[in-house]
């Protein structure tokens, strides 16, 4: 699959594909079908600030989507564990490990 995109201050480009997003990009950690992006977090849109994009601009999941039982998460934190999956840290503590290409939870656990 093509790996082409790009981004820049809240905005990012799959080809010709534009999504904008509310707050700035802070970080995009690239697999093989997606790139995960999270963006800042601000009091105005303190929550939802993590999603996984395939190279088409398809959203495939947000953060608020998979972990609906739970109140919303403030992403603080994410990390590439291996070549599919990523680990997420919630402001409240939560450790998710999460498949990156599906947005399924493997493991939750507390870290504070």
């Amino acid at each position: 699959m093509k790996k082409d995109y790009s981004y820049k201050e809240n905005i990012v480009w799959f080809g010709e594909k534009q999504i904008i997003f509310s707050e700035k990009i802070a970080q995009v950690i690239e697999f093989e079908k997606c790139v995960v992006i999270r963006n800042k977090y601000s009091t105005e849109h303190p929550t939802n600030n993590l999603g996984a994009y395939d190279f088409n601009g398809n959203k495939i999941w947000e953060i608020d989507d998979i972990i609906k039982p739970l109140n919303p998460q403030t992403i603080v934190s994410i990390g590439k564990k291996d070549c599919q999956y990523i680990s997420v840290i919630t402001f409240m503590g939560l450790n998710l490990l999460i498949e990156a290409d599906t947005g399924r939870i493997l493991s939750k656990k507390i870290t504070k």
